[in-house]
């Protein structure tokens, strides 16, 4: 592993573009964002400024594991062709000296501004957590400020612990801004708020909202068709039938209204129920539509590409357009995958009875929507097929639950020592005898949208043989089948 004397900036690209062409990327994707070289995991500072949109990653170019964080740094016209810019963080100054965690981003005038979770040892060697603030004028380069950290412990009301003050998510607020920062005390997991006028000087207003799992960690805040919406990362959240189901670490969003310094919650409920997803955040697309991308993979997983030391790890999502319906969250790719489609099938209607394969689908890069109806028993789908090796996408509809299983996929996604695997999700939907299903394949995972979006599972899943078959079990019918291969050479730069 590098260990270089002094992390920085410079540095650090010059390790990647030493490093990128040894990286093994037969597994890499072919149209989610993934670094060069080394391991990223959350999505950080995402947002649109001087016509491109920016997407940060936390980043540790040096191995495939995580370690002391960058940030990495990617930009795009269109959120489905992206260049790499780099790296635009290094834990280069004694109060970030651990790491550049996880942050956001905020833009005034000329200026993009980022703030981020500096780490470093207090003077009683106990390792905390902080905020930091950097700028730019051309996006890409950027000067942290000298009045770092902006955000420092004393800041903390009298029973937050130190140890946990984390993920800065800014937003504009009556001429000025709001700060929400993952904290938690002896008893609960909460958000608390912060103002500002000028980003540097904050004043501390209150608990946003608490109560929410041991430590509610990577909040995003914004408003969508008519709710406020807090969305955040629950750590030891307890099972609620088939909602947070990954034990650890599960992804809810939170509807309600702001009053004053508090927040009123009306509704909670996962994300994504796929065991692939966390730390999401969202922009503003410059038409009006709010955009989410998350991390895609999860904490203590070890993928094909660690333990075959592929040199790299992790993977963002495919950007979706989110809204409310019916005041539940609905997920769908962004229109623009439209300009990734090369080969397209459609057809009305095929019947299926036992198996059926339809020609001219299959592949490994693909966007698939169906409709399934007639549905009496269970019906489900293999994907990624070869042989013996699939991904089972399961349907009942007399209970209306929805499974998708990755166990037969030949490189098992293992856990890390102290965690479980979890090779079979769940999501629950009213049941009925139709499933709309709109399906995004890449090299190594499945992003699945059911009930025309209202619900969503992620999943990593690495295939020993080609992974292109895809056929139909069971007895349905299958209706108004839209296939696009996707065109994915130089998307990713």
């Amino acid at each position: 592993m590098y260990q270089p004397d002094r992390y920085s900036v410079e540095g650090a690209n010059r390790f990647i573009a030493e490093k990128a062409p040894s990286v093994n990327a037969v597994m890499k994707p072919g149209f989610h964002l993934t670094a060069p070289t080394g391991w990223i995991n959350d999505p950080n500072g995402f947002c649109y400024f001087q016509g491109k949109y920016h997407m940060f990653c936390q980043y540790n170019p040096y191995h495939s594991r995580w370690d002391t964080m960058h940030w990495g740094h990617w930009t795009s016209t269109d959120l489905i062709r992206w260049t790499w810019e780099g790296v635009a963080l290094a834990p280069d100054q004694p109060y970030d000296c651990m790491g550049c965690f996880s942050g956001t981003a905020a833009v005034v005038g000329d200026t993009l501004h980022l703030l981020y979770t500096c780490v470093h040892p207090d003077t009683d060697g106990v390792v905390i957590q902080e905020q930091a603030i950097a700028t730019s004028q051309d996006g890409i380069y950027f000067v942290k400020s000298p009045l770092n950290p902006v955000l420092r412990k004393n800041d903390l009301p009298p029973d937050g612990e130190r140890r946990d003050f984390r993920d800065p998510r800014v937003y504009p607020d009556q001429g000025g801004w709001r700060l929400l920062l993952a904290n938690k005390n002896e008893r609960c997991g909460r958000q608390l708020l912060y103002e500002s006028s000028d980003l540097i000087h904050w004043t501390y207003r209150g608990v946003f909202l608490q109560e929410l799992s041991e430590m509610p960690e990577c909040p995003d805040f914004f408003h969508l068709d008519g709710k406020d919406v807090l969305v955040t990362c629950l750590m030891n959240q307890p099972r609620e039938g088939y909602r947070f189901q990954n034990g650890h670490h599960d992804v809810a969003y939170v509807t309600g209204r702001t009053e004053g310094v508090s927040f009123v919650q009306e509704s909670l409920d996962s994300v994504d129920l796929g065991q692939d997803f966390y730390a999401p955040q969202t922009v503003l697309a410059p038409d009006g539509r709010r955009i989410m991308v998350g991390w895609m993979m999860m904490w203590g997983e070890a993928t094909p590409p660690l333990y075959l030391d592929h040199g790299w790890q992790g993977a963002y999502t495919f950007p979706r357009e989110i809204s409310l319906q019916d005041g539940k969250l609905c997920q769908r790719p962004v229109r623009e995958i439209q300009g990734l489609y090369g080969r397209q099938l459609c057809l009305e209607r095929a019947d299926v009875k036992g198996c059926l394969q339809l020609e001219g689908v299959s592949g490994q890069h693909y966007h698939l929507r169906l409709t399934v109806g007639d549905l009496y028993e269970p019906f489900s789908i293999h994907l990624k097929e070869d042989g013996a090796e699939y991904v089972e996408l399961r349907y009942d509809p007399q209970t209306g639950l929805l499974s998708m299983d990755r166990s037969r996929m030949g490189h098992p996604v293992y856990a890390q020592p102290g965690e479980e695997a979890h090779d079979v999700s769940y999501l629950q939907l009213v049941p009925g005898h139709s499933l709309a299903l709109e399906i995004l394949s890449d090299t190594c995972s499945l992003e699945v949208f059911a009930g025309h979006g209202m619900g969503a599972m992620t999943s990593l899943c690495f295939p020993k043989g080609t992974g292109t078959g895809i056929s139909f079990h069971g007895k349905g019918e299958l209706q108004h089948v839209s296939f696009a291969l996707l065109e994915t050479k130089g998307v990713i730069g």
